[in-house]
């Protein structure tokens, strides 16, 4: 039995803090919440970047006796086998228990870890109160890090039968137990202070469509906004989500008009029938993807909106991710969007990063970690960004389904800097626009290079890129400011470089390729993929030049530059291993295989940890 610890001050001040919020709802910047179980059981946890440790305290986990077992602990894909768990336990003036536990790789059995690192602050009939470190240096934990992380939790009427160190995993009811993802270590919330009669809000969504029976469907309105937001600038400071169906709504996208002597007209119905000038409303304004809730901006930035030149149209666009090919759905899903008159000091702006949105780049079959690169050039930074740079501040990373890690690294030269965003266990179901605590500036003349692994184990052709559910996607859109004209900094292999490859496989390899420059999908799709075409795919890709997508908003690319057939930055590729505190691990844990440890493939990444780093 582990013996409660004396309450420090600074304990002190978060439970009464997590108390004084859950009887008065005062908000905090620095406090979380999570939902457990339909707004009865609540997780609230504070993260202490000086000591490197979480707080965490749950309500409601006992229910005044009603539950006697209470665990909650993490896992890295959100299964029950190899998760990290603090179980408690009480009986009122009885009984307090708590230990720090794992399960293998079969969750048949829980085991009593060597070392004890639930640090509880306060148990009773009621609640739980206890702290973590980040990094506890014991493989049998799993390490706190700021990409997804999936909580496990669940409890049980009784007390468990621990015998030699281990029990058996009880049998808990579907009520009585969830999994969901999270980021744990986030930055601080930001907090509206604008004044009422400053604030307004819009709504932008469909009104009762019916959504088409086809696993993917892009719907398009285009409406025009209302005259008090045009006839004068302002900020927009915060979007939501209005979501009606979570089952078939997969993102969307509020995109401005930019359009000079266009007559641009209203519009309701699936993207592929829009007119032609529908692609002039382009500009991101506002976005969400499963998992996300909504985004608020720095108190020093807002998005503009309204004023002279502004055109008065804006385009939402809902991707239904319908793969039942349910029929007879009603839809009206959107976004809110609270807009200010008082102008911020900058205008903020979105930009797209990674690769450009075509079948240009594949992945073949059976591969647990395949990258693929999407490019930002200096050439581009360099004539696009102002003298002074820009500063991002938040950053919403994107795929679809085979996506399992994405992350965008920042050069300047030949050097390094700090990541911009990074999610190793990423998951296309929880796409949160993540504000960032650390906030890069990108100088003209920086390098910006986004990452994105797939697993496509269990098909048997290769994934290509596009617009599709079952196409993939490589996108980190970055929040930032002062706005520039920049609008998408994306790349893909050159038409060359891919008509090379396809020859070469044609000639050479005897591959049933018909015509080098025809159809990618077939050409792709009649490749006999081993080991050696693996290869030979991955060093074309990682050594050819480019097709630069440099654009602006009105989807023409900047001057001054040969974008395509774009030479590749000479800086290397290889993923650095994240440092840590803990140099080894201690002799009687050698024996152990990390929680932490997870699947490499061939070129040395791995998807579910960073054990190993590309040579």
């Amino acid at each position: 039995m582990i013996a409660m610890e004396s309450y420090n001050a600074r304990c002190w001040v978060f439970t009464l803090l997590v108390t004084c919020i859950a009887s008065y709802n005062i908000n905090s910047e620095q406090l979380h919440s999570l939902n457990l179980n339909h707004k009865l059981t609540k997780l609230a946890w504070m993260v202490d970047w000086q000591e490197n440790e979480v707080f965490f305290h749950v309500n409601n986990s006992f229910e005044y006796g009603k539950f006697q077992t209470f665990a909650v602990g993490f896992s890295q894909r959100g299964l029950l086998s190899r998760t990290d768990f603090c179980v408690f336990s009480y009986v009122q003036n009885l009984y307090k228990q708590v230990y720090d536990t794992y399960t293998s790789r079969v969750p048949n059995h829980i085991f009593i870890d060597t070392i004890q690192n639930c640090a509880t602050i306060h148990m009773d009939a009621n609640t739980i109160a206890f702290r973590r470190k980040f990094d506890t240096c014991d493989p049998q934990d799993i390490v706190f890090h700021s990409g997804t992380m999936y909580l496990v939790w669940w409890r049980i009427d009784s007390l468990l039968d621990w015998r030699n160190n281990f029990t058996m995993m009880p049998n808990i009811s579907e009520q009585n137990q969830g999994v969901l993802p999270l980021q744990l270590l986030r930055a601080d919330k930001i907090l509206i202070n604008e004044k009422p009669h400053h604030l307004n809000k819009i709504e932008v969504h469909l009104d009762d469509v019916v959504v088409p029976p086809a696993e993917t469907t892009y719907w398009c309105k285009i409406q025009q906004l209302e005259p008090w937001l045009i006839n004068a600038k302002h900020h927009i400071i915060q979007f939501e989500p209005l979501i009606d169906n979570e089952d078939l709504v997969h993102h969307m996208e509020v995109f401005q008009c930019v359009a000079n002597n266009v007559e641009i007209s209203t519009f309701n119905g699936p993207c592929k029938d829009m007119p032609t000038y529908g692609r002039l409303c382009s500009k991101v304004m506002a976005l969400w993807a499963m998992g996300a809730g909504s985004f608020t901006y720095p108190k020093e930035a807002g998005l503009p909106i309204g004023g002279e030149g502004f055109n008065p149209h804006i385009r939402l666009e809902v991707h239904f991710n319908n793969p039942k090919l349910k029929s007879g759905c009603i839809d009206s899903s959107g976004m809110r969007i609270k807009v200010v008159s008082k102008l911020r000091r900058y205008d903020a702006a979105i930009m797209e990063l990674g690769l450009e949105y075509t079948d240009k780049m594949a992945i073949p079959p059976g591969q647990i970690a395949f990258p693929l690169y999407g490019y930002c050039i200096a050439e581009c930074t360099e004539l696009a960004l102002p003298k002074s740079g820009i500063v991002i501040f938040g950053s919403q990373l994107h795929t679809h389904l085979r996506g399992v890690r994405v992350l965008t690294r920042h050069f300047r030269g030949a050097e390094e800097l700090p990541e911009i965003n990074r999610d190793d266990f990423f998951s296309h179901h929880y796409q949160e626009i993540r504000q960032l605590r650390y906030k890069p500036q990108v100088l003209p003349g920086d390098a910006l290079v986004t990452t994105c692994y797939y697993d496509t184990r269990g098909y048997s052709i290769a994934t290509l890129g596009g617009f599709s559910i079952s196409d993939e996607m490589c996108v980190n859109y970055i929040h930032y400011y002062p706005a520039t004209e920049l609008e998408v900094c994306k790349s893909s292999i050159s038409d060359k470089s891919l008509n090379n490859f396809f020859e070469y496989m044609k000639k050479i390899k005897e591959q049933n390729i018909t015509s080098a420059s025809g159809i990618r999908s077939k050409n792709y799709r009649s490749i006999h993929w081993n080991q050696m075409s693996i290869n030979k795919l991955f060093d074309t890709y990682i050594s050819t030049p480019l097709s630069m997508q440099c654009n602006r908003s009105n989807g023409m690319r900047f001057d001054g530059f040969d974008w395509e057939n774009a030479p590749k930055p000479k800086f290397k590729l290889h993923v650095n291993k994240k440092s840590r505190s803990c140099t080894s691990v201690p002799n009687n844990l050698q024996w152990f295989k990390s929680l932490n440890e997870g699947c490499c493939d061939n070129f040395g990444d791995c998807i579910y940890s960073d054990t190993k780093q590309r040579e």
